[in-house]
C-alpha cells in the first residue's frame, strides 16, 4: 500500500499552502473544519498481473486525491477585477506542479495528473478534487527460492 507521508511532506513544504493533511475519506476531507485547506485521500488501488520468473508480480495503480476546499463568496457580477483572485487556481497551482512527474519513494512510475473535478458545492464552501495516479510492482523485491 502507497504511503502519503512523502505526499504530505512535500506538499507542506511548499510556501504559500494551508498545512496539507491526510483524512481517511472524502466526506472526512469535506467536513474539515477551517478554509482555505487541502486533505489528501487515498483513492482507489487497481491491480493487474505479470507473471514473473517464478511467481506473480503485481502492478498496482494508484489514486491520490487532493482535495481543496474554499469558501464561497457572493461576486457582483460582470468580469473578474484581477487574475489574482482565483482562490482555488492559487492553491492548486503551486500543489499541481510540486506533484506532476515527481517520483514517490517506492514507486516505479512518476505521478500523473488524472483529472479534477467539482466535489461539492455547498451554501459556505466549494470542494475540488484533483486525482493523481502513480504506479508501483509488488511485491517490491524479488525472493530468491
Amino acid at each position: 500500500m502507497l504511503s502519503l507521508i512523502p505526499w504530505l511532506d512535500r506538499l507542506n513544504a511548499l510556501e504559500g499552502l494551508p498545512s496539507v493533511k491526510l483524512a481517511a475519506d472524502v466526506e472526512a476531507a469535506k467536513n474539515k473544519v477551517g478554509l482555505p485547506n487541502m486533505m489528501l485521500v487515498l483513492g482507489r488501488e487497481t491491480v493487474s498481473h505479470g507473471a514473473m520468473s517464478n511467481q506473480a508480480r503485481h502492478r498496482v495503480k494508484t489514486e491520490v486525491l487532493l482535495v481543496t476546499g474554499i469558501k464561497r463568496m457572493n461576486a457582483p457580477l460582470g468580469p473578474v477585477a484581477s487574475s489574482g483572485s482565483d482562490e482555488l487556481a492559487s492553491l492548486r497551482q503551486p500543489a499541481l506542479t510540486a506533484l506532476i512527474n515527481w517520483l514517490p519513494a517506492g514507486c516505479d512510475i512518476p505521478v500523473k495528473w488524472h483529472r479534477g473535478q467539482l466535489l461539492a458545492l455547498e451554501s459556505h464552501a466549494l470542494f475540488w478534487a484533483d486525482v493523481f495516479t502513480t504506479e508501483y510492482f509488488w511485491p517490491l523485491e524479488e525472493t530468491s527460492p
